[in-house]
Protein backbone atom coordinates (compact mmCIF):
# COMPACT_ATOMS: atom_id res chain seq x y z
CA UNK A 1 0.00 0.00 0.00
CA UNK A 2 1.67 3.45 -1.04
CA UNK A 3 2.29 5.45 1.83
CA UNK A 4 1.33 8.61 0.33
CA UNK A 5 0.28 10.45 -2.72
CA UNK A 6 2.04 13.80 -3.66
CA UNK A 7 -0.18 16.26 -5.01
CA UNK A 8 1.62 19.85 -6.65
CA UNK A 9 1.24 22.48 -4.32
CA UNK A 10 0.33 24.92 -6.92
CA UNK A 11 -2.60 23.17 -7.93
CA UNK A 12 -3.59 22.02 -5.14
CA UNK A 13 -3.63 25.49 -3.28
CA UNK A 14 -5.45 26.71 -6.31
CA UNK A 15 -8.44 24.89 -5.17
CA UNK A 16 -8.67 26.52 -1.67
CA UNK A 17 -6.49 29.63 -1.86
CA UNK A 18 -6.24 32.75 -3.91
CA UNK A 19 -2.50 32.91 -5.29
CA UNK A 20 -1.23 36.14 -4.36
CA UNK A 21 -1.72 34.12 -0.56
CA UNK A 22 1.27 31.70 -1.01
CA UNK A 23 3.48 34.70 -1.90
CA UNK A 24 3.70 36.28 1.50
CA UNK A 25 6.99 36.72 3.16
CA UNK A 26 7.41 34.77 6.23
CA UNK A 27 10.82 36.60 7.40
CA UNK A 28 9.00 38.15 10.09
CA UNK A 29 7.93 35.11 11.83
CA UNK A 30 11.51 33.14 10.76
CA UNK A 31 13.26 35.64 13.16
CA UNK A 32 11.03 35.90 15.47
CA UNK A 33 11.53 34.96 19.50
CA UNK A 34 7.92 33.98 19.33
CA UNK A 35 6.85 30.67 20.19
CA UNK A 36 4.97 28.72 17.27
CA UNK A 37 1.63 28.04 18.80
CA UNK A 38 0.21 24.66 16.92
CA UNK A 39 -3.03 23.03 17.63
CA UNK A 40 -5.91 20.49 16.76
CA UNK A 41 -9.58 20.89 16.40
CA UNK A 42 -12.39 18.85 15.60
CA UNK A 43 -14.84 21.37 14.68
CA UNK A 44 -18.03 18.76 14.78
CA UNK A 45 -19.37 18.84 11.25
CA UNK A 46 -18.87 22.45 9.86
CA UNK A 47 -21.05 22.62 6.98
CA UNK A 48 -20.95 25.77 4.21
CA UNK A 49 -24.17 26.91 4.49
CA UNK A 50 -26.03 27.35 7.58
CA UNK A 51 -28.56 25.11 9.62
CA UNK A 52 -27.73 21.85 7.60
CA UNK A 53 -25.55 18.72 8.17
CA UNK A 54 -25.12 17.00 11.54
CA UNK A 55 -24.59 20.56 13.75
CA UNK A 56 -26.36 22.76 12.35
CA UNK A 57 -25.20 26.33 12.38
CA UNK A 58 -26.79 29.47 12.66
CA UNK A 59 -24.63 33.04 11.94
CA UNK A 60 -24.60 33.75 15.54
CA UNK A 61 -22.74 30.15 16.02
CA UNK A 62 -20.25 30.64 12.76
CA UNK A 63 -19.57 34.42 15.29
CA UNK A 64 -18.73 32.52 18.03
CA UNK A 65 -16.72 29.62 16.33
CA UNK A 66 -14.42 32.62 14.91
CA UNK A 67 -14.14 34.49 18.00
CA UNK A 68 -13.11 30.93 19.81
CA UNK A 69 -10.93 30.48 16.58
CA UNK A 70 -8.86 34.18 17.08
CA UNK A 71 -8.66 33.24 21.35
CA UNK A 72 -6.54 30.46 20.50
CA UNK A 73 -3.97 32.21 19.20
CA UNK A 74 -2.44 29.70 17.31
CA UNK A 75 -0.30 29.70 13.80
CA UNK A 76 -0.86 26.44 12.40
CA UNK A 77 -4.73 24.18 13.44
CA UNK A 78 -5.49 20.68 12.29
CA UNK A 79 -9.14 20.79 11.93
CA UNK A 80 -11.30 17.45 11.47
CA UNK A 81 -14.79 17.30 10.64
CA UNK A 82 -14.70 20.08 7.81
CA UNK A 83 -17.26 19.69 4.87
CA UNK A 84 -15.17 22.16 2.75
CA UNK A 85 -12.92 24.97 2.22
CA UNK A 86 -16.17 27.75 1.82
CA UNK A 87 -16.78 25.79 5.33
CA UNK A 88 -13.49 26.58 7.22
CA UNK A 89 -13.28 30.18 5.08
CA UNK A 90 -16.29 30.65 7.68
CA UNK A 91 -14.34 31.01 10.89
CA UNK A 92 -10.31 31.32 9.04
CA UNK A 93 -11.32 34.33 6.98
CA UNK A 94 -8.89 34.05 3.51
CA UNK A 95 -6.82 37.40 4.90
CA UNK A 96 -5.52 36.10 7.65
CA UNK A 97 -5.34 32.13 7.13
CA UNK A 98 -3.95 29.67 4.10
CA UNK A 99 -6.55 26.76 3.91
CA UNK A 100 -4.82 23.69 3.10
CA UNK A 101 -7.99 21.00 2.39
CA UNK A 102 -7.90 16.92 2.12
CA UNK A 103 -8.05 15.71 -1.61
CA UNK A 104 -10.57 12.69 -0.69
CA UNK A 105 -13.11 12.28 -3.18
CA UNK A 106 -16.86 12.99 -1.33
CA UNK A 107 -18.32 10.09 0.62
CA UNK A 108 -21.92 8.87 1.14
CA UNK A 109 -23.92 11.18 2.92
CA UNK A 110 -26.56 9.46 5.85
CA UNK A 111 -29.24 10.33 7.87
CA UNK A 112 -27.93 12.78 11.02
CA UNK A 113 -29.20 11.28 14.32
CA UNK A 114 -29.94 14.48 16.06
CA UNK A 115 -30.49 16.33 13.11
CA UNK A 116 -32.55 14.13 11.04
CA UNK A 117 -30.60 15.79 7.98
CA UNK A 118 -28.43 14.97 5.56
CA UNK A 119 -24.91 14.77 6.64
CA UNK A 120 -22.02 16.85 4.77
CA UNK A 121 -18.85 15.48 4.06
CA UNK A 122 -16.35 14.91 7.40
CA UNK A 123 -12.86 15.78 6.05
CA UNK A 124 -9.82 17.23 7.23
CA UNK A 125 -7.59 20.32 6.96
CA UNK A 126 -4.96 22.88 7.92
CA UNK A 127 -5.24 26.52 8.27
CA UNK A 128 -1.67 28.08 8.74
CA UNK A 129 -1.34 31.79 9.69
CA UNK A 130 -0.07 34.02 7.42
CA UNK A 131 2.68 34.94 6.56
CA UNK A 132 3.70 31.75 6.82
CA UNK A 133 4.35 29.96 4.04
CA UNK A 134 3.45 26.26 3.24
CA UNK A 135 6.14 25.04 0.69
CA UNK A 136 4.95 21.38 0.41
CA UNK A 137 1.81 19.37 0.62
CA UNK A 138 1.43 15.50 0.31
CA UNK A 139 -1.92 13.75 0.85
CA UNK A 140 -1.85 10.20 2.11
CA UNK A 141 -4.97 8.72 0.84
CA UNK A 142 -3.55 4.91 2.13
CA UNK A 143 -5.62 6.09 5.15
CA UNK A 144 -8.74 6.48 3.82
CA UNK A 145 -8.31 3.65 1.18
CA UNK A 146 -8.90 0.80 4.14
CA UNK A 147 -12.36 1.57 3.67
CA UNK A 148 -14.71 4.21 1.66
CA UNK A 149 -15.80 6.96 4.16
CA UNK A 150 -12.39 7.26 6.41
CA UNK A 151 -10.50 10.16 6.12
CA UNK A 152 -7.05 10.60 4.35
CA UNK A 153 -4.20 11.46 6.26
CA UNK A 154 -2.85 15.25 5.21
CA UNK A 155 0.99 16.41 5.66
CA UNK A 156 2.34 19.50 5.49
CA UNK A 157 5.97 20.79 5.33
CA UNK A 158 6.73 24.68 6.51
CA UNK A 159 10.10 26.68 7.12
CA UNK A 160 10.23 27.67 10.70
CA UNK A 161 13.10 29.79 11.79
CA UNK A 162 15.48 28.33 8.75
CA UNK A 163 14.43 24.39 9.72
CA UNK A 164 11.90 22.46 8.17
CA UNK A 165 8.76 20.90 10.31
CA UNK A 166 6.78 18.41 9.34
CA UNK A 167 2.82 18.16 10.28
CA UNK A 168 0.56 15.56 9.54
CA UNK A 169 -3.28 15.82 10.29
CA UNK A 170 -4.98 12.80 11.31
CA UNK A 171 -8.77 11.70 12.20
CA UNK A 172 -8.57 8.08 12.47
CA UNK A 173 -11.41 5.38 12.86
CA UNK A 174 -13.74 5.59 15.75
CA UNK A 175 -15.29 3.19 17.61
CA UNK A 176 -12.62 1.10 18.83
CA UNK A 177 -12.03 2.35 22.53
CA UNK A 178 -9.78 -0.52 23.80
CA UNK A 179 -6.12 -0.98 25.21
CA UNK A 180 -5.16 -3.36 22.54
CA UNK A 181 -6.36 -2.74 19.30
CA UNK A 182 -5.32 -6.04 17.78
CA UNK A 183 -7.46 -8.22 20.36
CA UNK A 184 -10.87 -7.12 19.80
CA UNK A 185 -13.14 -8.19 17.04
CA UNK A 186 -14.99 -5.07 16.42
CA UNK A 187 -14.94 -3.92 13.34
CA UNK A 188 -13.93 -0.39 14.28
CA UNK A 189 -11.06 -2.09 15.88
CA UNK A 190 -9.95 -4.32 12.59
CA UNK A 191 -10.02 -1.01 10.64
CA UNK A 192 -7.87 0.51 13.00
CA UNK A 193 -5.33 -2.30 12.79
CA UNK A 194 -5.05 -1.49 9.09
CA UNK A 195 -4.76 2.44 9.64
CA UNK A 196 -1.89 2.15 12.38
CA UNK A 197 0.64 0.58 10.50
CA UNK A 198 0.52 3.34 8.16
CA UNK A 199 0.90 5.78 10.52
CA UNK A 200 3.83 3.86 12.11
CA UNK A 201 5.36 3.83 8.60
CA UNK A 202 5.32 7.40 8.63
CA UNK A 203 6.87 8.09 11.96
CA UNK A 204 9.75 5.16 11.70
CA UNK A 205 10.41 6.82 7.98
CA UNK A 206 10.58 10.94 9.49
CA UNK A 207 12.84 9.11 12.23
CA UNK A 208 15.04 7.64 9.71
CA UNK A 209 14.89 11.11 8.18
CA UNK A 210 16.22 12.45 11.40
CA UNK A 211 12.83 15.04 10.54
CA UNK A 212 11.35 17.32 13.15
CA UNK A 213 7.66 15.95 12.85
CA UNK A 214 4.48 16.51 14.59
CA UNK A 215 1.35 14.21 14.83
CA UNK A 216 -1.81 15.44 15.26
CA UNK A 217 -5.26 15.32 15.30
CA UNK A 218 -8.39 13.28 16.26
CA UNK A 219 -6.84 9.54 17.28
CA UNK A 220 -10.27 8.51 18.40
CA UNK A 221 -8.22 6.43 20.29
CA UNK A 222 -7.34 6.78 24.07
CA UNK A 223 -3.18 7.01 23.46
CA UNK A 224 -2.11 8.28 27.03
CA UNK A 225 -4.15 5.54 28.73
CA UNK A 226 -1.55 3.13 29.98
CA UNK A 227 -0.42 0.12 27.79
CA UNK A 228 -2.44 1.48 25.16
CA UNK A 229 -1.46 -0.77 22.36
CA UNK A 230 -1.22 1.51 19.64
CA UNK A 231 0.94 4.27 21.74
CA UNK A 232 3.53 1.62 21.80
CA UNK A 233 3.27 0.70 18.26
CA UNK A 234 4.33 4.40 17.37
CA UNK A 235 7.15 4.46 20.20
CA UNK A 236 8.79 1.51 19.33
CA UNK A 237 10.19 -0.24 16.07
CA UNK A 238 7.75 -2.75 14.54
CA UNK A 239 7.56 -5.63 16.46
CA UNK A 240 9.31 -4.39 19.49
CA UNK A 241 6.63 -2.94 21.39
CA UNK A 242 5.72 -6.30 23.53
CA UNK A 243 9.24 -6.54 24.72
CA UNK A 244 9.55 -3.01 26.21
CA UNK A 245 6.13 -1.60 27.10
CA UNK A 246 7.41 0.43 30.06
CA UNK A 247 11.01 2.41 28.50
CA UNK A 248 9.97 5.13 26.38
CA UNK A 249 12.83 6.88 26.88
CA UNK A 250 14.54 6.67 23.32
CA UNK A 251 11.23 6.79 21.72
CA UNK A 252 10.70 8.40 18.58
CA UNK A 253 7.82 10.99 19.61
CA UNK A 254 6.91 11.66 23.03
CA UNK A 255 2.81 12.33 23.67
CA UNK A 256 2.51 16.62 24.55
CA UNK A 257 -0.57 16.25 26.11
CA UNK A 258 0.27 12.81 27.82
CA UNK A 259 -0.77 14.34 31.79
CA UNK A 260 -4.08 16.07 30.51
CA UNK A 261 -7.58 15.49 30.80
CA UNK A 262 -10.05 15.70 28.36
CA UNK A 263 -12.23 18.95 28.20
CA UNK A 264 -15.49 17.02 27.91
CA UNK A 265 -17.46 16.70 30.97
CA UNK A 266 -18.60 13.03 29.69
CA UNK A 267 -15.43 12.02 28.48
CA UNK A 268 -12.41 12.92 30.64
CA UNK A 269 -9.93 10.44 28.83
CA UNK A 270 -8.52 12.35 25.95
CA UNK A 271 -9.08 11.47 22.13
CA UNK A 272 -7.36 13.93 20.77
CA UNK A 273 -3.10 14.32 20.62
CA UNK A 274 -0.28 16.30 19.94
CA UNK A 275 2.71 13.72 19.28
CA UNK A 276 5.48 15.32 19.32
CA UNK A 277 9.41 14.06 18.05
CA UNK A 278 12.07 13.64 19.97
CA UNK A 279 13.98 15.72 17.97
CA UNK A 280 11.85 18.93 19.04
CA UNK A 281 11.87 17.67 22.82
CA UNK A 282 14.09 20.80 23.94
CA UNK A 283 12.26 23.09 21.92
CA UNK A 284 8.93 22.05 23.42
CA UNK A 285 7.76 24.42 25.89
CA UNK A 286 7.14 22.30 29.05
CA UNK A 287 3.29 22.89 30.61
CA UNK A 288 2.41 24.57 27.42
CA UNK A 289 0.09 21.98 25.93
CA UNK A 290 -3.60 23.01 26.99
CA UNK A 291 -7.19 22.41 26.06
CA UNK A 292 -8.87 25.58 25.27
CA UNK A 293 -12.57 25.09 26.95
CA UNK A 294 -15.31 26.79 25.57
CA UNK A 295 -17.31 29.63 27.31
CA UNK A 296 -20.15 27.36 27.70
CA UNK A 297 -19.15 23.95 28.66
CA UNK A 298 -22.55 22.65 28.86
CA UNK A 299 -22.80 19.46 26.83
CA UNK A 300 -25.59 20.69 24.83
CA UNK A 301 -23.68 24.22 24.54
CA UNK A 302 -20.66 23.24 23.27
CA UNK A 303 -19.09 25.31 20.32
CA UNK A 304 -18.38 21.87 19.32
CA UNK A 305 -18.03 18.30 21.00
CA UNK A 306 -14.14 18.52 21.05
CA UNK A 307 -12.13 21.62 22.38
CA UNK A 308 -9.48 22.49 20.30
CA UNK A 309 -5.82 20.99 22.09
CA UNK A 310 -2.49 23.31 21.24
CA UNK A 311 1.07 23.41 22.51
CA UNK A 312 3.88 25.84 21.78
CA UNK A 313 7.33 25.15 20.25
CA UNK A 314 10.15 27.39 20.81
Amino acid sequence: MTLSNLKPVAALFTLVCAAPALSHSHQEHATSKQPLRVATWNIEHLSASDNTGCKPRTAKDIQALKQYAQALDADIIALQEVASAPAVRQVFGEKDWHVVMSDRADSKTYTCRKSGNNSTQQKIAFVVKKPLVVDKVVQHSSFSAVKPGLRNGLEIQLTYQGEALHLLNVHLKSGCFVDDYQRSDKEACKLLSKQAPILDGWVEQKTKQNADFVVLGDFNHRLTAPYNRLSRDLYFPQGAANAQPNNIDNAPLFNANQMLTGCHPYYPAPIDHILVARTLKDQFQSGSAQFHYFADMTPQNMLADHCALSIDLK
